[in-house]
């Protein structure tokens, strides 16, 4: 699977991990998608966004979903992004449901806040 430009799946370790993964699949099994590719991450992955042949951006139902978070290293200043996780922060969706939730980049490098385990 290809890396966003503009979110990141959440950690296979993460709480939400498996609701994102199903979130995601349910957008794109057996469905044909294209990528718009936008480089490598420092671990060479693709960065793409991914569309779905009616237009849908996967990227951005994920973000808009809780499912992703907006990943502003690789997108910065994306307004689109930007406002799709404030509106799924405001209304608790997906992992917003959180109250302190865990970017993946702190997750991977274990900062995690205190009473996070």
């Amino acid at each position: 699977m290809s890396a966003s430009a503009a979110s990141t799946a959440l950690s296979k370790a993460k709480p939400t991990a498996s609701e994102a993964k199903q979130a995601a699949s349910g957008l794109v099994f057996g469905k044909e998608v294209t990528l718009q590719t936008n480089g490598l991450d420092k671990y060479g992955r693709t960065l793409a966004e991914v569309l779905l042949p009616d237009g849908t951006n996967v990227n951005h139902e994920l973000v808009k979903d809780g499912w992703c978070w907006w990943y502003r290293k690789y997108a910065p200043g994306d307004t689109v992004l930007e406002g799709l996780e404030k509106e799924a922060r405001e209304a608790k969706k997906g992992l917003w449901a959180d109250p302190r939730p865990v970017p993946p980049w702190e997750w991977r490098k274990g900062l995690l806040p205190k009473g996070k385990s």
